[in-house]
């Protein structure tokens, strides 16, 4: 397993292993500690993870391996220079309900894993303070979409906007704390 699966080979696979969270959650939670400065050499984040998801119990090989594609494929995009970084979430064949529900664990899950990292709230921009804030705002959105074009267009317009927030929040902190990591080590 080298890719992500589809969602729903994500979301069976979790079930199968009893952690009862979405994909769009999990990769929300590894995207947040990302996002916040989390050193991207660190094997902690399989730890914080099983402290939120599962009680504090190892995972299996194959939720490991699953975590750890989540991982890379994170790290590739935030640090890809196209800004390729794409939330994990139900495919658009799903309802819009699907897929408002999905980037509202999505965006829970980033806050649970900014703030696992994240102490110091003074410290962050104006912006980054602004997307937290946005981002809490999100959590409470009303997923109850129709399927009309009107509304696949507006909450396409909240994923995009997500999405750019992440980047944005990745490229202040956490571009910065790898630079960091990176000068340590030549010394």
């Amino acid at each position: 397993m080298n890719e992500l699966p589809d969602y729903q080979q994500a979301q069976l696979l979790l079930e199968k292993n009893e952690i009862f969270v979405t994909p769009s959650e999990a990769h929300g939670v590894i995207s947040g500690l990302l996002a916040c400065g989390l050193s991207i050499e660190a094997k902690e984040y399989l730890g914080l993870l099983s402290d939120v998801f599962n009680d504090g119990q190892a995972f299996s090989h194959d939720l490991k391996e699953f975590f750890a594609i989540i991982y890379k494929q994170v790290v590739e995009s935030f640090n890809n220079e196209e800004f390729q970084f794409d939330l994990f979430l139900p495919s658009d064949d799903e309802t819009l309900v699907d897929q408002a529900n999905g980037l509202v664990s999505w965006v829970a899950g980033f806050m649970l894993g900014f703030g696992l990292k994240q102490k110091d709230y003074g410290k962050l921009s104006a912006d980054v303070k602004e997307v937290i804030s946005d981002f809490s705002e999100i959590t409470r959105l009303d997923t109850m979409f129709d399927e009309t074009e009107e509304d696949s267009q507006a909450l396409h317009e909240v994923i995009e906007y997500v999405r750019v927030s992440a980047l944005l929040c990745f490229a202040e902190l956490g571009k910065e704390q790898n630079t960091q990591s990176t000068k340590k080590t030549l010394h």
